[in-house]
């Protein structure tokens, strides 16, 4: 839709609807997503599922189509399915992503989203959000403001204490990460457009997210040019040691690889998602198909081949 890359229609959209939309999908996928087995980059395969993994060289070329099996086994790099095991020809090495206390997250185009505050509730600490709409970013302010992130620290340290008095095993989220006299975590809002930069360092990120605002971006006039400058700038915020971006689309591979070439990255996960009936197009009526969506996880780590 031409609409969507106009700032204008956010503005006005975000003034008349006010309740959350999480594009495609939130925290119920995302919960399996930001685990070791994802943000730990490796040379081997991730976990069973419908996944491909690639070297970015071979994500990017003339036939962008999803390898087969006997492509993937051929260059030792491997894609695993429910009922598949696949020994790699290559050894591994893992590169360790940090954990959730110890993380910085941008969450690119985060709109009106629950995922960012969700996050935050699974020990995640340190969250900036970015939006080009002025109206979303005061409306979240005031939604989020100090006596949540207050509450969100008791909730997490009520729910720990109750765990260890029932001698049960923490989960993989806040449990561990609060003390009694634990910081308050920190999620800010910020109006900015990713396109033309965003005032924070160099490799200020671990972790960036970046929901459909790709497909956004690609709505608007000089949409390529765009989408070229946030994927670098993308690149620019992130760490080069252990840095993760996860973007969500409903563009399939071969019509998002020309976007991840023109930086460095070293390898990229391909996740293709359920159709989804909640889908904005969906939602609207259309007499269409369902849409297919997709996961791509890439890679910054500059600090060794992946051979």
């Amino acid at each position: 839709m031409a609409s969507y890359g106009k700032q204008s229609y956010w503005n006005e959209r975000y003034a008349r609807e006010t309740d959350p939309c999480d594009w495609i999908t939130g925290w119920d996928f995302f919960e399996r997503l930001l685990t070791p087995n994802f943000l730990n980059h490796t040379n081997a395969s991730p976990p069973a599922g419908h996944i491909h993994y690639y070297p970015l060289k071979s994500f990017i070329g003339s036939s962008i189509q999803c390898p087969s099996l006997l492509t993937l086994k051929e260059n030792g790099v491997g894609m695993i399915d429910e009922d598949l095991e696949l020994e790699l020809s290559h050894p591994t090495h893992t590169v360790e992503f940090p954990s959730r206390d110890e993380a910085r997250v941008l969450n690119v185009g985060s709109g009106n989203s629950v995922l960012s505050a969700e996050m935050l509730k699974r020990g995640f600490m340190d969250i900036v959000n970015i939006d080009y709409s002025k109206v979303v970013v005061e409306q979240m302010k005031q939604k989020y403001d100090t006596d949540f992130l207050s509450d969100v620290r008791a909730a997490c340290i009520k729910e720990r204490l109750i765990k260890q008095y029932l001698l049960l095993d923490s989960r993989d989220d806040c449990l561990d990460e609060f003390g009694a006299d634990g910081e308050i975590p920190s999620m800010t809002f910020e109006y900015g457009d990713i396109t033309k930069g965003v005032q924070h360092s160099d490799e200020a990120f671990d972790l960036i997210i970046c929901k459909k605002t790709l497909d956004v971006i690609l709505c608007s006039a000089g949409s390529v040019a765009d989408a070229r400058a946030m994927m670098s700038e993308c690149f620019r915020l992130l760490n080069k040691e252990h840095g993760v971006m996860i973007i969500v689309s409903s563009a399939k591979p071969e019509d998002r690889a020309v976007y991840f070439e023109n930086d460095p990255w070293t390898g990229v996960v391909n996740i293709k998602l359920p159709s989804n009936d909640n889908d904005e197009y969906q939602r609207k009526g259309n007499d269409r198909k369902k849409t297919e969506s997709y996961v791509y996880i890439l890679y910054k780590q500059q600090t060794r081949p992946l051979s």
